[in-house]
């Protein structure tokens, strides 16, 4: 076995944090939608009535949505995804390229953290673009809808709750 195989491993691990922070959106009570994504930040980002469009959609009929702002929230989730795609893809191929430098021994220090940074600088580009997203979405809501979604909100908490006791 190479023995540089253990580094790989090592660095491609601490490397492959979840890129898709919106892959799936936090809905309690829907396990399903939640577990590929980050359960604990979609609740903390929701506090902050931060929600995911697919939520927004989810529920267009109790926040009484206007037509022109369920379009909106569907044109910013299309571009959105669109986003996450194509850098997500630029990630694993330069993650790729990484691993390939690394099993092929030359170990030299600047080329090493070269890699480290233009990976980490993607995934941070990706994370800044979540939050405009989030940002974004939160705008077309009204006052009034996002009172109504902290509604639905902590609904949802309460019955998350109850089937956690169950």
């Amino acid at each position: 076995m190479n023995k540089r195989l253990p580094i790989v491993l090592l660095v491609l691990s601490v490397l492959s944090v979840h890129t898709g922070l919106s892959a799936h959106a936090y809905c309690p009570g829907d396990e399903k939608e939640i577990s590929r994504g980050h359960p604990g930040i979609f609740a903390m980002l929701a506090d902050d009535n931060l929600y995911d469009g697919r939520i927004l959609l989810k529920v267009k009929d109790e926040l009484g949505l206007t037509k022109v702002q369920e379009e909106k929230i569907e044109d910013l989730v299309l571009d959105y995804e669109a986003f996450t795609i194509r850098h997500s893809g630029e990630i694993k191929i330069k993650e790729l390229r990484f691993a390939s430098y690394l099993k092929s021994g030359h170990m030299d220090r600047g080329e090493v953290e070269k890699y480290i940074r233009e990976i980490s600088k993607e995934k941070t580009d990706m994370i800044v673009q979540h939050m405009n997203h989030l940002l974004d979405l939160k705008a077309i809501l009204t006052p009034g809808q996002l009172r109504k979604m902290e509604e639905i909100r902590d609904k949802w908490k309460v019955g998350r709750g109850k089937r956690g006791r169950e």
